[in-house]
């Protein structure tokens, strides 16, 4: 990696790009970009970059420049946040349940993104400096990034009833993997497992024609939603094993409680028997040869 030439598009995370042998030698491990011409490759040397995580840091989704991500290696963990209620029952302390999203809770407000158009113009501007045989960064490539408002659900507005936030773990994401592309991400956020290294294409350029031959992309991106739960089935998943833990906490309680009324007598005589002290080599030995004899 030429670690002279950084730059940022994400502020405090640091940020290299590859020089188009090394990308080329990257993209030729991925079934993605079998396909990609000289050309593609050297292009997307100028427009990506590589950004490492470190372990537990929140990888941001919602830049003004909307990013796909391709995992090079490490692991990263899908977060969902559950928006959930606390009401009273009798036959519980308390009850939880979904907060509506229509109704008794909004959805949280995100950062503003910027306008398509800018992001067409942006990636124009790169593209057609990459055709006039410049190969020269724009001016103004780097997008500003907020840390603050990486994870957006965390700023809810006050409600009438009391919201609890569950995180849930949905699912680790591995060498290989790609998202960012658009999926459903309402409440979710990506975390970086263990250090992660990540190459960031945009979004919009690498939906263009040229790359995005049979709509790889898009098909990607409606399997990521498909086999990812939704809310609705992580909140079933939730309320399962809330339901598991109770039942083991009321069981080890009872079981305690309990008496047995074991005696001796009822232990199996060959538990009770005592293990003998072993031989010592020199009675072995004796034993070894009047076996022989």
């Amino acid at each position: 990696m030429n670690h002279n030439d950084i730059s940022a598009p994400g502020r405090g995370v640091p940020t290299i790009r590859l020089s188009y042998e090394q990308l080329r030698d990257t993209l030729g491990r991925f079934e993605y970009f079998r396909h990609w011409t000289e050309d593609q490759i050297r292009e997307c040397s100028i427009l990506a970059r590589v950004v490492q995580y470190a372990p537990h840091q929140t990888i941001p989704l919602d830049l003004p420049l909307p990013f796909a991500y391709l995992i090079l290696s490490g692991q990263c963990m899908i977060m969902q946040c559950l928006q959930l209620t606390r009401e009273p029952t009798l036959l519980s302390r308390s009850e939880f349940r979904l907060a509506s999203t229509e109704g008794g809770v909004t959805p949280p407000s995100c950062p503003d993104t910027a306008s398509p158009k800018a992001q067409l113009e942006l990636i124009q501007n790169l593209h057609d400096t990459f055709n006039s045989g410049q190969l020269t960064d724009p001016t103004n490539g780097s997008v500003p990034y907020d840390p603050d408002k990486s994870i957006c659900f965390l700023k809810t507005p006050p409600q009438e009833k009391p919201v609890v936030h569950r995180f849930l773990d949905v699912g680790t994401l591995g060498c290989g993997a790609v998202f960012g592309l658009g999926e459903r991400h309402h409440h979710r956020t990506i975390v970086a497992r263990t250090r992660t290294q990540c190459l960031l294409i945009p979004r919009c350029w690498l939906f263009l024609k040229p790359q995005n031959i049979g709509n790889t992309w898009q098909r990607l991106c409606m399997y990521l939603d498909c086999i990812l739960p939704g809310r609705d089935e992580l909140f079933r998943r939730f309320l399962r094993d809330k339901a598991w833990l109770e039942y083991r906490r009321w069981l080890i309680s009872e079981t305690t409680k309990r008496r047995s009324g074991t005696v001796m007598a009822d232990v199996p005589v060959m538990c009770r028997i005592l293990q003998t002290t072993p031989l010592s080599k020199q009675q072995e030995g004796k034993s070894c040869k009047k076996k022989r004899r």
